[in-house]
């Protein structure tokens, strides 16, 4: 009898320990409030399961932000016009959805088992559900519209002699300021997996981020205005974020991401830099004769009409040029006047570009505040986001959209600490 006790109890105590260790996720996920931003750190280093991930995230998601569900909703709302083409881009999403990565589609469905409207698509009830969540991730894949830029200096033309990068994300914010309220930074902290992105509460892929090995990669748009399909397709922000976790060089993520077998359902650019260098991935998926996929350079030859002009530099707009590749550049207006201005700005300062002459460069507004794209305005109305990141010293600073109220003359940069080990 004694002995079956004993059996007894060492297996209740086997049981309690085991479902102790599947059930206290909490640890896993913090979520931490800086005003402008949330910092978020999704620690897998315990072996914890991407669906486990995704459903801690979720509980803490909403204890953070209760009103997580209504923001993103009352943004669906506001860029997708009708019910129409709400369910189109579900559609979209749906089709796009089997070519997603395992781990990553777990996560968003972890995220979602948290949140309240399950499987009804209801746009504008003030709720998510599953295939909103799913929505909401691939945006970038289903639909598009928007503009940003980037430019970097390196070698002999960074006061550092390392790469220093500055990147304009300019989207839709929402009339309610509601992308503002849900910003991130975002560490996925998983070994020699672990990424940093800064994007939006919720969202999976990466816009903007970098790696352990000192990477640095951003989306964006570059429309050929090529006829859309997204049957078979896959989701280039989420190929980016597979990318840089398990990519150690800039040419590697490139190479993954321009592979000819992985099909996107738009055209696009990725600002990618390390310590040393910089590069564009001009990623031209339509079916015309202009279709390069290639990365391009400082020393790249360009399309005709197509001018740099600077060493140890690199700049981007929403515009392929590499030289055969499709025109969207010439007869851009919102293009043309952003790329007259960034190498304007750059040529005032000189041979040699410090830290704040690089923010003058990213922050120009023609010293009336941020305005139209039209009249060269980098930093404009529509900008959410300036990134400033300086590869060897994983050193980040973040120039948010406030929560509140217009944006200043000047952006108010953020430095952002970064999570993971340093190599």
């Amino acid at each position: 009898m004694r002995k079956c006790l004993s059996i007894l109890m060492c297996i209740i105590l086997i049981v309690t320990m085991s479902g102790w260790k599947s059930g206290d996720t909490s640890k896993n996920v913090t979520i931490v409030n800086k005003g402008t931003h949330f910092e978020i750190v999704l620690d897998f280093s315990d072996g914890l399961a991407h669906r486990e991930m995704g459903e801690a995230y979720g509980e803490k998601i909403l204890a953070a932000v209760p009103n997580f569900e209504a923001l993103w909703d009352s943004y669906i709302t506001e860029v997708i016009p009708s019910d129409d083409i709400y369910g189109l881009f579900l559609l979209r999403a749906h089709e796009i959805m089997p070519q997603i990565q395992q781990d990553y589609r777990d996560e968003i469905e972890g995220i979602a088992s948290k949140l309240s409207a399950g499987s009804e698509n209801v746009r504008g009830d003030g709720k998510l559900s599953k295939d909103e969540l799913y929505l909401i991730n691939l945006f970038p894949d289903v639909g598009r519209g928007t503009q940003c830029s980037g430019i970097s200096v390196f070698g002999k033309r960074s006061s550092t002699k390392s790469t220093m990068t500055a990147r304009v994300l300019d989207w839709y914010g929402g009339s309610k300021n509601q992308l503002a309220n849900i910003q991130t930074v975002l560490t996925f902290k998983n070994g020699n997996k672990s990424i940093c992105t800064i994007s939006y509460m919720g969202y999976m892929g990466v816009i903007s981020g970098f790696n352990d090995n000192k990477v640095f990669a951003a989306i964006l748009d570059s429309s050929t205005g090529s006829p859309y399909t997204s049957t078979s397709k896959r989701s280039y922000p989420l190929d980016l974020r597979y990318a840089l976790e398990n990519e150690k060089t800039l040419d590697g993520v490139a190479d993954y991401v321009k592979a000819k077998e992985r099909s996107y359902t738009f055209s696009h650019l990725i600002l990618l830099s390390d310590p040393a260098d910089s590069k564009v991935l001009e990623n031209n998926i339509s079916s015309d004769v202009n279709n390069v996929r290639d990365v391009r350079s400082v020393d790249s030859a360009l399309n005709n009409g197509v001018e740099w002009g600077f060493d140890n530099a690199l700049g981007t707009v929403n515009s392929f040029i590499l030289k055969g590749n499709h025109d969207n550049h010439t007869q851009n207006p919102l293009n043309i006047p952003r790329w007259s201005s960034m190498k304007s700005e750059l040529s005032k300062k000189g041979n040699i570009v410090n830290l704040q002459e690089l923010k003058e460069v990213i922050s120009f507004n023609n010293g009336d505040g941020p305005g139209a794209m039209t009249d060269g305005d980098l930093y404009n109305g529509m900008t959410q986001q300036i990134i400033i990141f300086i590869p060897q010293r994983l050193h980040l600073e973040v120039a948010f959209r406030p929560k509140e109220g217009s944006l200043p003359n000047v952006p108010e940069f953020v430095r952002v600490p970064v999570s993971f080990q340093v190599k």
